[in-house]
C-alpha cells in the first residue's frame, strides 16, 4: 500500500504545486498595477520586494482549493484514463483505499490553508497597508497628490510633477486658514527632494496676519525668497492623516477573537472567522469533489461531469465574494 499511496500522493502534489504557482503567478500580474505603483512610488527596491513578497500570502487563501480542484479531477481524469483505476479495482483495491492518500493530503492542506487565513494573511495584510502608507507618504510631493492621505481640506493644489514625483514645476497651492477663515496661497517655480530635503526655488507667499481692528482692510503678509529648503519628513508628518485603521481582516486569529467581547466588532468578527474556516475547510471539498468527478466510465467519457465542476466552482467564487460584500449579515 505505501507504493499506492506514494503514487496517488505524488500524482496530486504535482498537479497541485504546478496549479498553485500558476495562480500566484497570474493573481500576482492582476496586482501588478499596485506593486508597479509601490515601486514608483518607492525609491527603496528592498522594500518594493518586500511589498511584492507581502501579495502572495493574500491570494494563497483562495489559490489553494482552486488548486486542489484541478489535481484531483485532473489526477483521476488521467487514472480513468489510462485504465489504471480499472486495474486498482480489479486487484482487489477499494476505492476508499484508493481515495485515502488524497484525504490525507486534503485534510494537511486544509490545515495548511487555515494557517495562512488565521495568521499569515491577516498579518501581511496589514503590513502592506502600513508600508504602502508610510512609503508613499513620505514624499511631500506625492502625498499632495493623493488627497485621501492629505488632512487639508477645501485647498486647490495644481503643479506639473516630474521624475517620478521627486521634482515639480510651476506649483500653485491655495488653501483656507481655518482659524482666521481667509485664503493662504504657495506659487513656487520648482519644488525638488534632494537628500530627504524638500527645496524650492523662486518661492512666494501670501497669507494673512491677525488684527484687532475691524473697520481697517486685512493686513497681508508677503513673502517672496529666491530659494527655501525643509525636512519633507516634517511637512509630510503635517500634511497627512493618521494612519490608516486596522479591521478585522488585519487581525490574526487570537486578537480576532479578543475583538469579539466588543458590542460592536462582534458580527463582523464571527463573520471573518467564518470566512475563513469555509476558505480552509474548501481545500479538502474540492479534493474530494474533483475526485469524485474526475472518475470517468466507459471509452468515450462524457463532458456532463467537467460542465458540474466549473459551474460549481464559479458558484463557490460567486458565493465567496457576494459574502465577502455582505458584511452587515452573517446569514
Amino acid at each position: 500500500m505505501s507504493r499506492l499511496w506514494r503514487f496517488i500522493g505524488l500524482g496530486y502534489f504535482r498537479i497541485f504545486s504546478l496549479s498553485v504557482t500558476s495562480f500566484i503567478l497570474v493573481l500576482l500580474v492582476s496586482r501588478f498595477k499596485e506593486i508597479a505603483r509601490f515601486g514608483a512610488l518607492s525609491s527603496d527596491l528592498g522594500k518594493t520586494g518586500i511589498f511584492l513578497l507581502y501579495q502572495v500570502p493574500l491570494i494563497l487563501p483562495l489559490a489553494l482549493p482552486i488548486s486542489a480542484l484541478i489535481a484531483s479531477l485532473l489526477l483521476f481524469q488521467q487514472l480513468s484514463r489510462t485504465s489504471e483505476l480499472t486495474a486498482l479495482r480489479a486487484s482487489g483495491i477499494g476505492l476508499g483505499s484508493i481515495l485515502a492518500p488524497l484525504f490525507l493530503m486534503g485534510v494537511f492542506f486544509s490545515l495548511v490553508n487555515f494557517w495562512f487565513c488565521a495568521e499569515i494573511s491577516p498579518f501581511c495584510k496589514r503590513e502592506s497597508k502600513q508600508l504602502l502608507y508610510y512609503e508613499t507618504s513620505e514624499n511631500p510631493l506625492l502625498l499632495l497628490q493623493r488627497q485621501n492621505l492629505v488632512k487639508v481640506k477645501k485647498s486647490y493644489l495644481k503643479m506639473d510633477v516630474k521624475e517620478d514625483g521627486k521634482r515639480a514645476e510651476n506649483v500653485l497651492f491655495l488653501s483656507v486658514n481655518h482659524n482666521t477663515d481667509h485664503l493662504f496661497l504657495l506659487e513656487a517655480e520648482k519644488l525638488e527632494m534632494f537628500d530627504k530635503q524638500l527645496q524650492a526655488s523662486h518661492l512666494s507667499i501670501v497669507t494673512h496676519l491677525p488684527s484687532n481692528q475691524a473697520d481697517q482692510f486685512d493686513p497681508l503678509l508677503l513673502e517672496n525668497q529666491a530659494f527655501l529648503s525643509t525636512e519633507a519628513l516634517t511637512l509630510s508628518d503635517a500634511l497627512r492623516k493618521n494612519r490608516p485603521r486596522i479591521d478585522t481582516a488585519s487581525l490574526e486569529f487570537p486578537l480576532l477573537r479578543l475583538s469579539l467581547k466588543e458590542s460592536k466588532a462582534i458580527k463582523k468578527g464571527w463573520i471573518e472567522i467564518d470566512k475563513r474556516i469555509s476558505l480552509a475547510l474548501a481545500v479538502l471539498n474540492f479534493t474530494l469533489f474533483g475526485a469524485a468527478f474526475g472518475i470517468e466510465k466507459g471509452r468515450y467519457p462524457s463532458k456532463k461531469n467537467l460542465f458540474i465542476v466549473i459551474l460549481t466552482t464559479l458558484l463557490f467564487m460567486l458565493s465567496y465574494f457576494l459574502a465577502k460584500e455582505s458584511k452587515g449579515s452573517l446569514l
